[in-house]
């Protein structure tokens, strides 16, 4: 590698691919652009592969606190399900149940549905628990919203594919490398990076830093007084298999509770919506989808197909740290969270399945996407947790106005 290079992107998951990817495809011809990346492998191991998978539509960020979340998860969900489409990256717009199991549950499901339509999602339809059953005859609820522009993705694959078309662009991607400093110097950045067996310096004139869990460590190196303190909070799921009982059969949709609020520890909050959103304003509890159901998918003749495994998530717990991907959560709290809307499932049918860990940012709901107050030629995408994996391509294109 040169000794400078134009563009130094760190962090190679979904983020980091998307804004490579799109990066090489438009200024590539004149620029260098570096990518580097801690672990061994490009496959988005941390927050790009341990999630739920799901193509998220819009219909739980308000544009008045969350406006960079609202408009680049619309946004970016027609832009991922053309990109799925164009190069065959295993995905379906299964839709999305978000269900309301008594009248308090209610009041927010009222609030997700207008808070859809200020963000534009496309298709939305309030529905009866007559149709309710039709679309999934094991769900119980009250009302619900549904959702069809929802669907799902195998996030390797995506992250992959980007990778590819990346390098195949002009990227260079240097795995298995970790930033030990990053030192403004005449106006570029000095940037060190160690591997297991070596180390290099090198010279950078713009840095776009997407180092996901520690892009606020990042964030520092270069300008120690960056206000960004990461909060990160573990997500765990499990799993059934849909087929083994004919009570908790499913059709392949998303099935999603009311969102709440949760307490730090992950507990869950039973007040009204009112006051809820007092809570919510003093920073006093988080707002999660809750512990939802999702299809996955299995291998069938070397095709990608919904499978039998449905997966339970997220569990929220604080981690110990930033690679703590231990479980917190038993099989009886994941029965007791579905169970509402979902209440054939049983203890012996649910087995613990994966965690992991997301970029939540202290005190900040929105993504944050900027310039670095000291030095414009640092991006910095910090708190990129969900929908980040939804909006990805909409953020790699935003990054690029920025740039331009």
């Amino acid at each position: 590698m040169s000794e400078k290079v134009n563009i130094t992107i760190i962090g190679a998951g979904v983020i980091g691919c998307a804004i490579a990817h799109c990066l090489s495809r438009n200024i590539g011809s004149s620029k260098d652009i570096v990518v580097i990346e801690k672990n061994e492998q490009i496959n988005g191991e941390n927050q790009s592969s341990r999630n739920s998978g799901v193509i998220h539509a819009g219909v739980y960020y308000p544009n008045n606190i969350g406006p960079l979340k609202a408009k680049l998860c619309v946004k970016g969900n027609k832009m991922l399900y053309d990109f799925c489409a164009e190069y065959k990256i295993p995905h379906k717009k299964c839709g999305k149940l978000i269900v309301a199991t008594d009248s308090l549950e209610e009041q927010y499901l009222e609030d997700v549905y207008e808070i859809a339509k200020r963000n534009r999602v496309p298709g939305l339809r309030l529905i009866d628990k007559k149709e309710i059953k039709k679309m999934e005859a094991n769900v119980y609820g009250t009302a619900a919203l549904y959702v069809p522009t929802s669907g799902i993705i195998e996030a390797t694959s995506l992250v992959n594919k980007l990778y590819r078309l990346s390098e195949e662009a002009g990227a260079i991607f240097l795995a298995g490398n970790k930033v030990t400093s990053i030192k403004p110097v005449d106006g570029l950045f000095e940037v060190n990076i160690q591997s297991e067996t070596d180390s290099e310096v090198f010279l950078t004139e713009m840095v776009i830093n997407c180092a996901g869990l520690y892009s606020d460590d990042i964030a520092r190196m270069i300008n120690p007084e960056s206000p960004y303190r990461m909060d990160p909070i573990k997500g765990e799921s499990a799993m059934f298999y849909r087929s083994s009982s004919s009570d908790i059969e499913m059709n392949g949709l998303n099935v999603y509770p009311v969102p709440f609020g949760y307490l730090p520890d992950g507990s869950k909050l039973r007040v009204d919506f009112d006051e809820f959103k007092r809570l919510f304003k003093e920073g006093k509890v988080h707002k999660s989808v809750g512990v939802h159901l999702t299809p996955t998918f299995d291998t069938r003749d070397g095709k990608f197909v919904i499978g039998d495994t449905v997966t339970m998530g997220p569990a929220y717990s604080v981690p110990k740290d930033r690679d703590d991907y231990s479980s917190a959560r038993d099989t009886g709290y994941y029965c007791s969270m579905v169970k509402p809307f979902f209440p054939n499932i049983k203890l012996e049918d649910i087995s613990l399945h994966q965690a992991g860990i997301r970029a939540k940012l202290s005190r900040y709901y929105d993504f944050v996407i900027e310039r670095d107050a000291i030095y414009n030629n640092l991006i910095n995408l910090i708190g990129i947790d969900s929908p980040g994996l939804t909006a990805s391509l909409a953020i790699a294109e935003y990054t690029l106005k920025m740039i331009h």
